[in-house]
């Protein structure tokens, strides 16, 4: 998924749960976010796929770094860093699986029209293969409590994934109903559809 680049503020924070679905399997995503510093956000992801019996487990924690003052011309950059850790099927220990750094920039073309650029570089450590990662997304709001997107990611050693989105802000900027299709052509049936609720600017 293709990430802005902006940062909650110091001691603000998200949290976005999701359900993506194929033909043969369904992945639970929880992704809490809060911001350390102004400019600075640490975020963690658990993901439990089902059939659990034949689909390996996720997790990963990462730093985006996205302060104010970089940005030039009405473009905002940030990095992000993480790593990830999985745990096959038949398994009980985890193993670190891909740790990698993107760069993150984001410019609004007009009040309705944003556009996010990615672009990384990532190494799987369970493969020992190193690949690029890119994401570009474009973010339209036709109205106050609509956002639709579409966007295309991908490795540089696997088929791009296409998606279009669906956002209806329920409590505007703070609570956020999601709908999702994509479609990957690294499989012959590389369909899924998505549903997810994201709650913002939760402070402590």
């Amino acid at each position: 998924m293709t990430d802005d680049a902006g940062a909650n503020s110091q001691a603000q924070c998200q949290v976005e749960a999701w359900v993506d679905s194929t033909a043969d399997m369904r992945s639970q995503h929880l992704a809490p976010a809060c911001g350390l510093l102004d400019g600075l956000e640490l975020g963690f992801e658990l993901v439990k796929v089902t059939p659990s019996d034949a689909q390996s487990q996720a997790r990963s924690i990462g730093f985006k770094w996205a302060p104010e003052w970089a940005s030039w011309q009405g473009w905002r950059f940030g990095l992000k860093a993480g790593t990830s850790s999985e745990k096959a099927a038949d398994e009980h220990q985890w193993h670190q699986s891909i740790a990698g750094v993107t760069g993150l920039a984001s410019v609004p073309l007009d009040a309705q029209w944003t556009v996010h650029l990615n672009l990384g570089r990532e190494r799987n450590k369970l493969d020992q293969l190193s690949a690029n990662n890119y994401g570009v997304a474009l973010a339209w709001v036709p109205q106050e409590r609509w956002l639709v997107f579409a966007e295309v990611v991908g490795h540089s050693n696997t088929p791009a994934t296409q998606a279009v989105g669906l956002r209806w802000w329920l409590l505007q900027d703070q609570l956020g109903l999601d709908a999702t299709a994509s479609r990957s052509n690294a499989t012959p049936d590389g369909r899924a559809w998505g549903i997810g609720l994201g709650w913002y600017g939760i402070k402590f």
